[in-house]
């Protein structure tokens, strides 16, 4: 059988996770597929895969040879698309993944504008909170709010996010402002647990000297669109990027406090696989987007030093 062919599906089977979907998207059966996938560990001379009744994971060596794989095929397409393009053209399919309101709030409405830039261009965007396992779900970059914890990625910082702390008028009313970050002890802050230390709260006074506050809270999520909810229904106070309340800072929502008190600020990261060369679809997503936060008046005063800094090495 043809090695490539095997390959192939080996991929679609890691990256999808499971041969069920794999056999659907090649109008197969799950038995053929795990014909293949061992007809390719006999030929390798290795087991791949370690199979249960209702999933399987990678061994070591197929961890290996995966990621050999995704270099090969990763170039054939790369080569093809090359053959059948016009020079500097930018098409086929690109998996990204970011976090919710970012996604929500600054990729998504600046997809037409890509899609009339790249007309050849698909995007499959996952939203998730959570940092992604970019290998599991075969993502090809990645947005990345927060310090990374995965040093297997190539990582190129693009910025740095600002925060606030953040507050609705009904609360200010019941509760009235915290004049200090040591105010906040006393104060109900809603908690987002995304981050590493979420319950400790971090600002520059005068001379930059660093000032941490311990809060507490009766509402916690993984959600920052859950703490932003939760902020505008009046249940707290939160220590959030700007860029998530800006209409609702210009409508008047919400407000923001402490403002001689400078919050820490969040690292912005693009990622991608270390056996994926950084190819002209992810170039050319990242320095277009890129390009677009520096010039959004939401975006343009919290993300610094983007301009001439966008592509990969």
């Amino acid at each position: 059988m043809d090695r490539l062919r095997l390959m192939e599906t080996f991929v679609r089977v890691v990256e999808t996770g499971n041969f069920s979907a794999v056999a659907r998207q090649a109008h197969t059966t799950q038995s053929a597929i795990s014909k293949q996938v061992q007809a390719l560990e006999a030929d390798v001379g290795v087991l791949l895969l370690v199979r249960s009744t209702r999933s399987h994971s990678l061994t070591e060596a197929g961890r290996l040879y995966y990621q050999r794989c995704r270099q090969i095929l990763d170039t054939l397409e790369e080569a093809r698309s090359e053959v059948h393009r016009a020079e500097h053209e930018v098409s086929g399919l690109l998996r990204v993944a970011a976090p919710v309101a970012f996604g929500r709030i600054h990729i998504v409405p600046r997809l037409a504008a890509f899609y009339e830039r790249y007309p050849k261009m698909r995007i499959d965007l996952q939203l998730d909170d959570s940092f992604v396992d970019l290998v599991a779900a075969g993502i090809d970059v990645a947005f990345r709010v927060g310090e990374l914890k995965d040093s297997r990625l190539i990582a190129r910082r693009i910025g740095s996010v600002a925060r606030a702390v953040i507050v609705s008028s009904s609360y200010l009313a019941r509760h009235g402002a915290p004049q200090k970050p040591d105010d906040l002890s006393e104060h109900n802050c809603l908690l987002y647990t995304g981050i590493d230390n979420f319950n400790e709260w971090t600002f520059y006074g005068s001379k930059d000297k660093a000032i941490t506050v311990r809060v507490g809270s009766n509402f916690q999520s993984n959600s920052s669109e859950a703490i932003r909810q939760g902020v505008l229904e009046g249940l707290g106070i939160c220590y959030s990027p700007t860029w998530i309340y800006g209409r609702d800072i210009r409508e008047g929502s919400v407000s923001t406090i402490l403002n001689n008190y400078k919050p820490s600020t969040l690292p912005l990261n693009v990622v991608y696989q270390p056996e994926r060369r950084p190819s002209i679809k992810i170039s050319s997503f990242v320095d277009f987007f890129t390009e677009a936060f520096n010039q959004d008046p939401d975006l343009s005063t919290v993300i610094r030093s983007l301009k001439g800094n966008s592509r990969f090495e």
